[in-house]
């Protein structure tokens, strides 16, 4: 299953690669706007929602389920009614870009009054807080990722608690944004490059990925199939869908991502390396610990102490050419690690028991093993790890270690730089309190 998982992954962003290479100027969006609401439809609203796109407002949802309403904004999704002329949508706020004011909008266009008699009651509604051009971003799928966080504020004060879901909603509605903005970018350079076979094979992977952690998200909490999770998630304010779509989506930005500044990310210099070293040594401390094996050899069990001793140094012998000490442990050891494949108590001075094995443990190298005397028998001990306090030293590990902190470093100020510029250029509006 991991191997799939790592394929898709692959596969996807080597197609991207292949499509990138060498394309650096922007085609026009109406085509990729197309191609992204092909998706946000076919998923959220269907048909009648595509047809309504162009008036964001109050409309009649065919999705199956129906989440809990929020205390976010004035609205509840199931129960608003707009008078005749009104819309549940309410006026525009800027949640704009580090330095960038967007300008107010433009109220979007009420929707028509019911009939006469027609009722209202009961039907899922779907209302747009955000839009991107012609892209609508809708309430719900900002409701589910702040219930996702809901171990954040559910113990807070009701004052406490509405004030964080305000904060986290507003927070999670700018990631949703970002990331419609990539996606928004990505199809747009494919589908100018002609690439809709290539769009397809991306979606597959995100799909891939997608189900992928759904699978293990219901591994994880032990549910058995899909009617549970789903009760599970309606619980916790989720969907079905709407997980699988958070997870493609954000599947395919990332993917892009880091495409976009694999580049970059790829030329790790060693100079760059030992600079930060040098500079966050902090980070580089290491403190006293040993992992050890032990095997003890009771004195009692014997005639003499010297042939218990003699025992010892017999394990300690086969111990030495390589034989599994956890093996020995549990087959000829004579003390409660026996029962533990012979694993030690303890990592840490101060931790370690038996403590008077302490002084020898700490004396010991990785590998070494030894037989120590004590007033009722022989440890055999095995050290397997041996980290000394200090400075880790700047080998191979630890290059390894600031490499993958840097080309982090890299991945994020790229993509600030893609997501600020994009920002810029779209200027997507926003209707919140």
């Amino acid at each position: 299953m991991a191997l799939g998982r790592r394929s898709a992954r692959r596969f996807a962003a080597a197609a991207m690669v292949v499509a990138l290479a060498g394309c650096s100027a922007r085609p026009g969006t109406q085509t990729a706007w197309a191609e992204n609401q092909k998706m946000d439809c076919l998923i959220r609203c269907g048909e009648e929602l595509e047809r309504e796109a162009k008036q964001p407002s109050v409309v009649r949802s065919q999705a199956p389920e129906v989440l809990p309403p929020t205390t976010v904004g004035r609205a509840e999704v199931g129960t608003a009614k707009p008078a005749p002329g009104k819309s549940v949508v309410q006026d525009p706020v800027n949640i704009a870009a580090p330095d960038v004011v967007v300008p107010p909008a433009v109220q979007p266009a009420a929707a028509a009054a019911p009939a006469a008699g027609e009722p209202l009651a009961g039907d899922a509604q779907v209302r747009i807080v955000a839009s991107i051009g012609k892209t609508p971003i809708y309430e719900s799928e900002v409701r589910e990722a702040v219930y996702n966080r809901l171990t954040e504020y559910n113990r807070l004060p009701d004052a406490q608690r509405q004030a964080k879901e305000k904060e986290l909603f507003r927070e999670e509605l700018r990631k949703i944004i970002e990331r419609e903005l990539v996606l928004d970018e990505m199809f747009a350079r494919l589908t100018a490059m002609k690439q809709t076979a290539l769009l397809g094979r991306v979606r597959d992977g995100a799909n891939k990925e997608a189900e992928f952690r759904i699978k293990e998200i219901k591994k994880e909490i032990g549910v058995p199939n899909d009617e549970v999770f789903r009760d599970v998630l309606r619980a916790r304010g989720l969907t079905l869908d709407g997980l699988k779509r958070q997870f493609a989506r954000g599947f395919m930005m990332n993917s892009y991502l880091r495409q976009t500044a694999g580049e970059r990310m790829n030329v790790i210099a060693l100079d760059e390396i030992r600079e930060y070293y040098a500079a966050h040594a902090d980070e580089f401390k290491a403190e006293e610990k040993v992992v050890w094996l032990d095997l003890f050899v009771m004195t009692s069990r014997f005639k003499t102490p010297d042939e218990a001793r003699l025992y010892a140094a017999h394990m300690q012998a086969k111990a030495v050419k390589g034989e599994d000490f956890a093996k020995l442990a549990s087959e000829h050891g004579m003390g409660d690690s026996k029962f533990r494949n012979g694993a030690g108590i303890g990592e840490k001075p101060g931790e370690i028991f038996p403590q008077d094995l302490e002084p020898t443990l700490l004396a010991m190298n990785a590998g070494q093993v030894l037989v120590k005397e004590t007033e009722t028998g022989f440890h055999v001990l095995k050290v397997t790890e041996r980290t000394r306090a200090g400075t880790k030293p700047l080998d191979e590990k630890v290059q390894a270690e600031i490499r993958r902190k840097i080309q982090a470093q890299v991945y994020d100020r790229e993509s600030r730089r893609l997501v600020d510029t994009l920002w810029k250029r779209s200027q997507p509006q926003v209707w919140i309190d």
